[in-house]
C-alpha cells in the first residue's frame, strides 16, 4: 500500500507547487508576451508538462525549471506568431498588388469605353450616358427626351453592340 500513499504525496506536492507558482508564472509570461490569455495558455501547458515530469526534486530546482520552461514556451509562441504575421503580411501584399493591377486594368477599360461612347452618334451617345453614367431608367430618359422607352431601348442595344465589338 505504499504506492497509493506515494501517489497521494506526489499529488499534494504538485498541488502546493501549482498554487504557489501558477500566478507567478502567469505574471512572468504576461510580462514577456503582453497578453494575459496567451500567458495563461502557455503556463497551463508548462504546468501540464511539469505534472508529467514531476518528482520529489527540490523546490528550488523545480521553480528554476518552471521559469525556464515558461520563458522557452513564450519564445516559441512569439516565433509562431511572427511566422503567422509574416504569412498574413505576405498575403496582404499579394492581395494589394492584385487589387492595384485590377484597378489599373479596370480604369483602362473604363477609359476605352468612354472613348468609344464619345464616338457614338447622337442621340445614342446621350441616351447611353444618361442610362449608364447618370443611372437613369429607360422611362426617365424617354420622358426627358420626349421619346418612347422602346426607342431608348433600341439606342442602348445599338450602343452596347458597338461597345462589345470595339472592346474585343
Amino acid at each position: 500500500m505504499i504506492l497509493p500513499f506515494a501517489r497521494h504525496r506526489k499529488e499534494a506536492q504538485y498541488e502546493l507547487m501549482f498554487k504557489d507558482m501558477y500566478p507567478k508564472l502567469v505574471r512572468y509570461a504576461c510580462q514577456l508576451i503582453g497578453d494575459m490569455e496567451e500567458a495563461k495558455d502557455i503556463v497551463s501547458g508548462v504546468m501540464q508538462t511539469a505534472w508529467e515530469r514531476f518528482d520529489s526534486a527540490g523546490t528550488l530546482a523545480c521553480n528554476a525549471w518552471l521559469y525556464t520552461a515558461t520563458r522557452n514556451a513564450v519564445l516559441n509562441r512569439m516565433k509562431h506568431l511572427k511566422v503567422e504575421q509574416d504569412k498574413i503580411d505576405s498575403i496582404i501584399r499579394a492581395t494589394q498588388a492584385d487589387a492595384d493591377d485590377d484597378y489599373a486594368h479596370h480604369e483602362q477599360l473604363l477609359q476605352t469605353a468612354e472613348r468609344i461612347a464619345d464616338e457614338l452618334g447622337e442621340p445614342t451617345r446621350t441616351i447611353l450616358r444618361r442610362c449608364y453614367w447618370e443611372r437613369k431608367t429607360y422611362a426617365q430618359v424617354a420622358t426627358e427626351l420626349g421619346i418612347s422607352p422602346n426607342t431608348v431601348k433600341k439606342h442602348i442595344s445599338k450602343a452596347l453592340a458597338t461597345l462589345r465589338a470595339k472592346m474585343n
